[in-house]
């Protein structure tokens, strides 16, 4: 028992075991998918964000294109009116007009301005390889753009150009790069709360969202450079970290709570696994133990029935019948104590063949007496050809477990109906009441250990609620069945006996199977 309890320690142990292991390895897996999925969403509304910026300021790059086309279309080339344009155009720093490495405007050096003459530096590597200009604007090698940007920063402030083809010549503006910032900045209303947005050229920041939030100490999400002419400008977006600690923190504490309740559940089902096996083990004792008390006054009995026998041997009367009967139901609960004390394992067997209409009459006479006592009858019909082979002492104890039930519980209906029925395989032996009966959803527990029907009928009425399950594992090792039917009145027990059970001896031919049982 010791070890058995242990063995059952340990498996509830193991099962226990897995399953925190298995609840723990789901929880941690969930807290993981949930960290990377706000890491995700993070990212993701970084990029939307930094794409957001980056096109709204090449928006403001084309838009700036689109006015010089329009001036290009519609200026005279003469040097007035282009002088006249850079002047009084706050976009335009100024202007060249050139024609097959020719610079047509601005003229003679010795005419221009300080300022004119440092353009005229500027722009000459671009005179004389016009080629620069289209670099970076060709899709194709055989393709000629008509338009495009320049950018170089040789000089302090970088030169940025936008140029067109026109007519025979090109004609390019200055574009102001301290201008283009200014519109950036105008134009960069972004309201991304605590994160910020962040435009720098080369390591150098233009503009920042939040002017009072040190970078530093904000993460940055994302970063993404522009494409040329300001392939120099980078756009960041910077944001408080994603707070795992709080995730891993709250989802610990439900991993542990979930651990908490499943082990109280666990618990509670093994307390009262070890109840009810406790309580199992109890009752089992208690008629172990009181099958040993009954033993020694049963032998007693015996003894002492048999030496009164002795005596009267030479008297012939209703007396030795009488103690004919004491002596074989001494002997028949002798076997049915032995039994109880090992009704869980498998009985010893012997059988032989039984006429089964002689063995139901001899019950029937044995039970008269009480039966009459209590003011009930028993109506005894007989079959045709029951012999069975079986084991007599637990085919009597089947029928006697009907009777005693039906003298118990039925004693009202007075009357109990014991019929052997006869057919080409089976011999079944009936045992009808007409009493209360029993109702349909107890008739599957009634061969459950213990188990006993709860009415008024069975109030005051002792019993231990092993009969029928003993009853039930005597007639499975006979090769039987019990069928139990409801009447109305009262309910019919019906013990179903092969004529020939599997492994022994054929009573109608005497061949024996090639396993012979016990």
């Amino acid at each position: 028992m010791i070890k058995r309890t242990s063995r059952h320690l340990t498996i509830f142990v193991i099962i226990t075991l897995v399953i925190f292991s298995l609840i723990a390895y789901l929880g941690v897996r969930s807290l993981e998918h949930e960290v990377l999925l706000r890491h995700y969403q993070s990212q993701v509304l970084a990029q939307t964000r930094a794409t957001q910026a980056s096109t709204s300021i090449m928006d403001i790059l084309g838009q700036k294109a689109a006015r010089l086309d329009a001036i290009t279309d519609y200026i005279q080339p003469d040097p007035l009116s282009l002088r006249e344009l850079a002047e009084k155009d706050s976009d335009i720093d100024a202007v060249f007009v050139m024609q097959k490495n020719r610079l047509l405007y601005p003229g003679e050096i010795d005419l221009l301005s300080q300022k004119e003459q440092a353009w005229v530096q500027a722009i000459t590597p671009l005179v004389n390889d016009p080629s620069l200009l289209y670099s970076h604007s060709a899709r194709s090698e055989s393709d000629t753009p008509q338009s495009g940007w320049f950018i170089t920063g040789e000089a302090q402030e970088p030169l940025l150009i936008y140029w067109r083809n026109k007519g025979n010549g090109i004609v390019g503006f200055r574009v102001s790069y301290i201008k283009l910032l200014s519109d950036v900045i105008n134009a960069a209303s972004f309201d991304f709360g605590s994160d910020t947005l962040a435009v720098s050229e080369n390591g150098r920041l233009l503009y920042q969202s939040n002017p009072y939030t040190q970078l530093d100490k904000q993460q940055l999400l994302d970063a993404q450079n522009l494409p040329y002419p300001l392939s120099a400008w980078q756009v960041s977006y910077y944001g408080k970290p994603v707070g795992t600690l709080v995730i891993y923190l709250w989802g610990g504490a439900f991993i542990l709570l979930m651990l908490a309740v499943v082990g109280l559940i666990i618990l509670r089902l093994y307390r009262e696994y070890t109840q009810t096996a406790r309580l199992a083990r109890q009752q089992v004792s208690f008629v172990s133990q009181v099958s040993h008390e009954l033993k020694t006054p049963l032998t007693n009995i015996t003894l002492y029935a048999e030496l009164l026998k002795e005596e009267l041997a030479e008297q012939h009367n209703e007396g030795l019948r009488y103690l004919d009967v004491i002596t074989g139901e001494s002997q028949r609960l002798s076997r049915l104590i032995q039994n109880i004390l090992t009704f869980t394992r498998a009985p010893k067997l012997h059988f032989q063949s039984v006429d089964i209409n002689q063995q139901v009459t001899q019950i029937a006479q044995t039970f008269m007496p009480s039966f009459q006592a209590r003011g009930m009858t028993i109506s005894l019909s007989l079959g045709n050809n029951a012999v069975v082979r079986s084991d007599i002492d637990r085919l009597t104890q089947i029928i006697s477990n009907f009777l005693s039930n039906a003298e118990k519980y039925a004693a009202a209906g007075k009357q109990v109906d014991l019929h052997v029925v006869s057919s080409a395989e089976y011999v079944d032996i009936q045992v009808r009441d007409y009493g209360a009966g029993i109702a349909d959803k107890e008739i599957k527990m009634i061969f459950d250990p213990f188990f006993r029907v709860k009415s008024d009928i069975t109030e005051g009425v002792s019993g231990t609620g092993i009969g029928l399950t003993i009853a039930q594992q005597l007639a499975h090792s006979l090769g039987g069945e019990i069928l139990v039917t409801p009447q109305s009145p009262g309910v019919c027990f019906t013990l179903r006996l092969k004529r020939n059970p599997p492994g022994k001896i054929d009573i109608t031919t005497g061949s024996r199977d090639e396993n012979p049982g016990s």
